[in-house]
């Protein structure tokens, strides 16, 4: 069974919605979808981090015996000629754990490469779906890559092709556990766009905000509110695409036989 591991209720509301997901028991700082049809793979939302995202994946794997694991969600571009809404499907996902004052020192970055036939079922969704899309690394770091600056250097100096705060830790429990996994994101923030902080959420539930709390932010920093506005088309570009690409990626698993026992790590 492939189980799905996101992030936050946002990023997966269209799947839920347009494949017949409810809610399901499970811990409660999580939450999990699963749906009538077999066919439809489980969906645990951690919220955000990659703490949140470690204990969410070991959890999904013992819990619904996973024999494949894939992580989706919202991300950051760090690269040229990339739109919100495009997907990045990751060959393999870097850590940059601690604050931007400590990257430009030497750090062990853990790389971990994809799973080939999971990413073979990726590619093959995008193109059926139509979607845009970019292959490359993406770099998990510890809270989110908020402005342009930053994005451009992780992605000329660590060579990310965009930036979150969960694959990393999806792919590193999977891999303890023997499990095959891929990485398939949703750029959410281009490469230019200073994002102000409040849309950093790690160490959160993965339940939505209230406007209220997006009302008293703009109170005091009024200036936020035409990126915040852009940033609220982002998400329902985002979003669609990854309601898009799910229905696609679960087909070309079912015709390629993915993950079968030829999927090993």
């Amino acid at each position: 069974m492939i189980v799905i591991v996101g992030a936050l209720h946002r990023e997966t509301s269209g799947i839920t919605r347009s494949l017949g997901y409810s809610a399901a028991e499970g811990p409660e700082d999580f939450t999990v979808y699963t749906s009538k049809s077999n066919q439809n793979p489980p969906i645990i939302l951690s919220g955000s981090g990659p703490e949140r995202a470690s204990r969410a994946t070991t959890w999904a794997i013992d819990e619904f015996n996973a024999k494949a694991i894939v992580s989706i969600g919202f991300c950051g571009g760090s690269k040229e000629h990339q739109q919100s809404g495009d997907l990045i499907i990751a060959t393999g996902v870097i850590n940059l754990p601690g604050s931007p004052f400590e990257w430009t020192t030497s750090i062990k970055t853990d790389p971990i490469d994809a799973n080939r036939s999971l990413s073979l079922a990726a590619r093959t969704a995008v193109e059926i779906a139509g979607l845009d899309y970019h292959l490359g690394p993406m770099v998990t770091v510890s809270s989110l890559a908020t402005t342009s600056g930053t994005k451009r250097w992780l992605g000329k100096v660590v060579g990310a092709t965009a930036t979150d705060t969960r694959s990393h830790a999806v792919a590193t429990a999977a891999t303890a556990k023997h499990i095959p996994w891929v990485s398939v994101s949703a750029v959410l923030d281009d490469m230019d766009v200073n994002a102000p902080r409040i849309i950093d959420r790690v160490d959160a539930g993965p339940k939505q905000r209230g406007v209220n709390i997006y009302i008293k932010h703009l109170l005091q920093y009024p200036k936020d509110f035409r990126t915040l506005r852009k940033l609220k088309v982002a998400s329902e570009l985002a979003k669609t695409s990854l309601t898009n690409f799910m229905p696609a990626f679960i087909k070309a698993c079912s015709d390629l036989k993915v993950p079968n026992s030829s999927t090993a790590l």
